[in-house]
């Protein structure tokens, strides 16, 4: 699709200013206004303790991580919705190993 853009002949600044404003960029990740529940006591924490930024991969170990976000369930599957919600929403990577989990060398 071909856009057509008319200019007048005025060194008119309020166009593209009202561009930048109105138009964010298409990249740009943003808070949002509604976390889920289940989710909102460890964003909490992880913003406390990390800069939560698209990009951003946190590897983190089970036992370090269980003391930032605590689950019943100790396991690594406890964190998966967390995870996959912070990838989604903020485009953060979330790791965590655990020390019995077998590692390639």
């Amino acid at each position: 699709m071909k856009t057509n853009i008319i200019l007048s002949g005025k060194n008119d600044s309020s166009i593209s200013d009202r561009q930048v404003r109105d138009c964010p960029d298409v990249n740009e990740k943003t808070i949002p206004q509604r976390i889920p529940r289940r989710h909102r006591e460890d964003i909490k924490r992880l913003q406390e303790r990390y800069d939560l930024h698209e990009g951003l991969v946190i590897n983190v170990s089970l036992k370090e991580f269980r003391g930032i976000c605590e689950r019943d369930y100790p396991k690594i599957e406890a964190y998966q919705g967390l995870k996959n919600f912070l990838l989604r929403t903020f485009g953060v990577t979330l790791n965590i190993h655990s020390q019995k989990t077998k590692r390639d060398a």
